[in-house]
């Protein structure tokens, strides 16, 4: 009778792995923008730098890693990927700590796949930051990133392209579309190199009968119209005619530091928001054995971060908003003027932490937009109603299903 419970049992087990087997969940991170806390500690001029900036709370990187190592425990994906701008401007040193982080992930049992972003690979000027002054510090070179990330990429491609091959099934193609050559460029570029490298990858994953997944770190579709100058790749529409061509439905990207999601011609282009900025998103992207796909951008576990830092990093953020929107010389009263300020920051933290939808219509009923209206110098209204005409549907999930 126990031979016959243990055989019952070990087949209900083993059914239990065949199922767990036929989905692939693969976790997404982008931006990380790290600096190694001997770059900064102690400097009230580095906090002052960050509230000069667009968000990032890079202050916290310590605690902020920590969470996701264990929300990577808690999701145990079956990749890691991350889409560039590891570190925050390329120091070697960020580099060799991040890297040692990314080996923990490995020894927990989780691949780690990367390719690099514009801030990492011959930045000009990378620099530290000690009581009340600054001083250069040495930036990586491609041979630098390639030495300390080789367990974390392969070769083959241009630049640090390659294929992460997450099961003979999957295939993520890592595409590096970074510009950094001689010194570190904001745009990125897709080339005719690129073009050549990414079609063999495709024709010969459909011959092994593959899916494929494309990742960059620039965006392969224009996400909005303010955001089409530095942040789409040049040579996308090349990037996008072949992955439309061989089946390819998603691309994993970042690089705007804003959680949008765009849908063009059947090709999704998902640009998570940056890790290093509230509300600090991660994505799961996860495969079902039927071949379809969802695309779905999470937020950190609360209970893994410190006590309070949800609501400090939302802060964080939306007083930098606030501070700058103040700064720009808006006019009215004090009352006036913080109504407008205070407008601007909502405003901007729900739009680029992706929860702002456009049906609603609670920001153009708010007294604040009214005031905001009156203003004879209407630029940032303009830019409001742009940004209102052109937020995603579902800034955070998408889905549909992959072909060989």
């Amino acid at each position: 009778m126990r031979i016959a419970v243990t055989f019952l049992t070990l087949l209900f087990l083993l059914g239990i792995i065949c199922s767990a087997r036929a989905e692939t969940k693969l976790m997404v991170v982008s931006d990380l923008h790290y600096l190694e806390p001997s770059l900064y500690e102690g400097s009230d001029l580095f906090v002052q730098t960050l509230r000069n900036g667009d968000g990032k709370i890079t202050q916290y990187g310590e605690e902020l890693l920590a969470a996701l190592y264990r929300q990577i425990g808690q999701e145990q994906p079956d990749a890691l990927i991350v889409t560039g701008d590891l570190t925050f401007n390329g120091e070697q040193k960020s580099h060799a700590a991040l890297a040692d982080w990314f080996r923990r992930v490995e020894e927990s049992g989780v691949p780690v796949w990367i390719i690099p972003g514009n801030h990492d690979i011959n930045v000009e000027h990378p620099t530290g930051y000690a009581k009340g002054t600054v001083y250069g510090t040495k930036a990586a070179t491609p041979e630098d990133f390639f030495s300390v990330y080789s367990d974390f990429l392969e070769t083959g491609g241009p630049g640090f392209s390659y294929v992460a091959k997450v099961s003979s099934s999957l295939w993520v193609a890592m595409t590096d579309v970074a510009r950094y050559q001689d010194r570190a460029e904001t745009v990125g570029m897709f080339t005719a190199q690129h073009a050549s490298w990414l079609e063999n990858v495709l024709i010969q994953a459909g011959k092994e009968n593959a899916r494929v997944v494309t990742a960059t770190h620039h965006n392969v579709l224009a996400h909005t119209s303010f955001s089409r100058d530095d942040f789409l790749m040049f040579g996308s529409e090349r990037m996008a005619a072949l992955a439309r061509q061989y089946g390819v439905q998603i691309n994993l990207s970042g690089h705007l530091h804003m959680q949008h999601i765009v849908r063009e011609n059947g090709l999704t282009d998902a640009a998570l928001g940056a890790f290093c900025i509230w509300p600090h998103r991660y994505a799961l992207l996860t495969f079902g054995d039927d071949d379809r796909w969802s695309y779905d951008a999470k937020e950190l576990n609360e209970k893994f971060l410190p006590d309070g830092f949800r609501r400090l990093s939302r802060e964080w953020f939306t007083g930098i908003s606030r501070d700058k929107m103040k700064a720009s010389g808006i006019t009215g009263s004090d009352e006036e003027t913080d109504a407008m300020a205070d407008y601007a920051a909502r405003f901007h933290a729900a739009y680029f932490s992706g929860t702002y939808r456009k049906d609603d219509r609670s920001w153009t009923r708010d007294p604040a937009y009214a005031l905001w209206e009156s203003r004879q110098d209407g630029s940032f209204v303009t830019y409001l109603r742009l940004m209102m005409s052109e937020a995603s549907d579902d800034p955070l999930h998408a889905e549909g299903a992959l072909s060989p």
